[in-house]
């Protein structure tokens, strides 16, 4: 009795690093490709041609088509209660104050919320860049943007 079929090889033609839609985060991947063989009792002995180009996750082991990897991760959208928890500590350090009144309205707080957070957490006293005009909390010495001293 003769035993005979076709059977695929598989070739590693690249790895690093993509957003894995199964996992839903960055993971590492392989880049492989198959090609076909007529296989006489299992031994592969005549390639047939191409079988075709995936991408394998290394994680989750699925499989891709190779556009996976031009797909760009979502963007993570601001967690409004880690903002409001951070506030103090944030605006100290150097944060500028008009930069986390637009990071609170996007994620969902409304404007004079966001102002009055900012207040609590920082008081109403402000240091201004001269250069730029950005307010800080009256702890922080150096505009972030300008690297210049900011005033009163």
């Amino acid at each position: 009795m003769i035993i005979f079929g076709t059977s695929n090889k598989m070739k590693t033609t690249g790895s690093g690093q993509f957003y894995c839609p199964n996992c839903r985060t960055t993971r590492a991947y392989e880049r492989k490709q198959a090609k076909r063989y007529f296989s006489l009792y299992f031994i592969p002995l005549i390639p047939m041609g191409d079988a075709g180009e995936f991408v394998q996750c290394q994680t989750c082991h699925l499989t891709y088509r190779p556009e996976v990897l031009d797909v760009k991760p979502p963007v993570p959208k601001n967690d409004l209660a880690g903002l409001i928890n951070s506030a103090k500590s944030r605006l100290e350090g150097g944060y500028p104050i008009e930069y986390f009144v637009r990071d609170l309205n996007a994620a969902g707080l409304e404007r004079e919320a966001a102002w009055n957070i900012v207040n609590v957490a920082v008081g109403t006293e402000r240091r201004t860049c001269p250069n730029c005009d950005l307010s800080y909390a009256r702890a922080v010495s150096v505009c972030r943007e300008c690297d210049l001293p900011v005033s009163e």
